[in-house]
């Protein structure tokens, strides 16, 4: 278990079972965007098991599930920050959710040379 500047293993480990760790290279590239962009990063989703992302509809093969990737509640500008600077940091995987209550960027870091964006 890593202490990571910012985030908290509660919020960082699978909820259902507190299993799970994050690749540090990712969360690395994470703590630099945090504080580059000076603000709280609040995250609901951070590593999976696999019995979790079944159960919340997630993808077969989410970064989740490999401690590569997050979901960051965030709206409006504070999204829009991250979302500009998610390649300059590493994170070549960029998802957008901003319509109704369940608000959030997820970020991962996918190797490949181009910016995959999707929204929600």
């Amino acid at each position: 278990m890593d202490d990571w500047e910012y985030f908290t293993d509660e919020e960082l480990y699978c909820p259902c079972c507190d299993g799970g760790e994050m690749k540090a290279a990712f969360m690395v590239r994470l703590v630099e965007l945090r504080k580059a962009l000076d603000f709280p990063f609040p995250i609901s989703s951070g590593f999976r098991c696999k019995q979790h992302n079944a159960n919340i509809g997630g993808v077969k093969n989410s970064y989740h599930l490999l401690g590569r990737a997050v979901d960051i509640t965030l709206t409006h500008d504070q999204a829009y920050q991250v979302v500009a600077k998610a390649k300059e940091f590493g994170f070549f995987g960029v998802g957008v959710s901003q319509k109704g209550q369940n608000r959030f960027v997820h970020l991962d870091n996918r190797t490949q040379s181009a910016v995959t964006f999707f929204s929600y």
